[in-house]
């Protein structure tokens, strides 16, 4: 009944009369998603899914009497297509046996059969493993009385999170730039192709090829994705003396979430302010240099579709700007 408050509680959120829940087969491949690392792994895709760590926390860690130590870790669950929320993934490690048991919980709209397979894995897996059922239920009572006292995963101004915060992405004319120098819309990027990637331990840029491209869709009749704005513009020009020789500010957009590399490391780059130093393909040299932040738009335009690359190495360049992977 606790698992159940909670889930309905969260996903009521984002719920409509018209939505349609989790299906028992969603639940199952949700289950089969396998997450490498549980302390890092806080936000990514798989299998068409949306893993979101719940309120950003870290895991629950519990030390028994009997040595063992146990964590539970919760993460919201979104279809990636439409960003609509499908219910929360608890998973259950035992430190001592490396034991991971994930647990899928329904959403308030979802099918029954999905709450009958919920159901059967407390009984058949929890009751196996001591010390998981006490985890567990300790955790979704207190996420449930935060939720009664008033918490909720919510957003700074209060409201609920809206779906662009969980889609990091770029116009479908954004310019990426490839692994011979060339600039291609990011909407006619493949998987496969070769581009110019970016390796932040040696600072230096090298070929990386693309192991998935990502759409995402407006399905009202209005454009609703909004493209946040950087202008940029090159350090040593900023400095010359003969000012009519420099070159005009570039701009580089995109959702104001993804991310982007400074000189002070991975941002947001609706968090990036005027000043602050940006990676910058240079042609001439085959390399990197520095690209000043001259002027930040909080909301250049809004479009229809946007998209997003994953790498080999985590970094490509839109706008010959270096950019991260999610």
């Amino acid at each position: 009944m606790a698992t159940q408050l909670l889930s309905q509680r969260v996903s009521a959120q984002t719920a409509t009369a018209t939505s349609t829940g989790m299906t028992v087969e969603q639940l199952k491949a949700v289950k089969a998603i396998k997450i490498a690392n549980l302390e890092k792994d806080t936000y990514f895709k798989s299998g068409g899914y949306i893993l979101d760590r719940y309120e950003e926390r870290p895991a629950y860690v519990f030390n028994y009497t009997d040595g063992i130590t146990r964590k539970i870790y919760l993460y919201k669950i979104f279809a990636a297509q439409d960003t609509k929320e499908l219910g929360l993934l608890a998973i259950y490690q035992n430190t001592k046996t490396k034991e991971i048991k994930p647990f899928v919980i329904p959403g308030a709209s979802a099918d029954r059969l999905a709450w009958d397979a919920y159901i059967d894995d407390l009984k058949y897996v929890g009751e196996k493993e001591p010390g998981l059922m006490s985890t567990l239920t300790f955790v979704l009572s207190r996420e449930m009385a935060s939720l009664l006292s008033g918490g909720s995963a919510k957003t700074e101004d209060g409201g609920a999170r809206k779906k662009e915060e969980y889609n990091f992405c770029f116009a479908p004319d954004a310019l990426v730039t490839m692994a011979d120098g060339s600039s291609k819309a990011i909407s006619n990027v493949v998987t496969g192709d070769v581009v110019l990637g970016y390796n932040a331990q040696t600072k230096t840029l090298t070929p990386t090829r693309i192991t998935r491209v990502d759409k995402h869709q407006s399905a009202g009749p209005k454009a609703d994705f909004e493209m946040a704005g950087l202008w940029v513009a090159p350090v040593n020009e900023l400095t010359a003396d003969i000012l009519s020789s420099l070159t005009a500010p570039t701009l580089l957009e995109a959702t104001a979430n993804h991310p982007i590399l400074t000189a002070t490391g991975r941002k947001p780059l609706g968090d990036v302010k005027a000043g602050e130093i940006l990676c910058h393909y240079d042609a001439t040299t085959n390399g990197v240099t520095a690209y000043k932040v001259v002027r930040t738009e909080k909301t250049v335009r809004s479009v229809k579709a946007v998209y997003n690359l994953v790498t080999e190495s985590g970094a490509y360049l839109v706008g010959e700007t270096v950019v991260l992977d999610k």
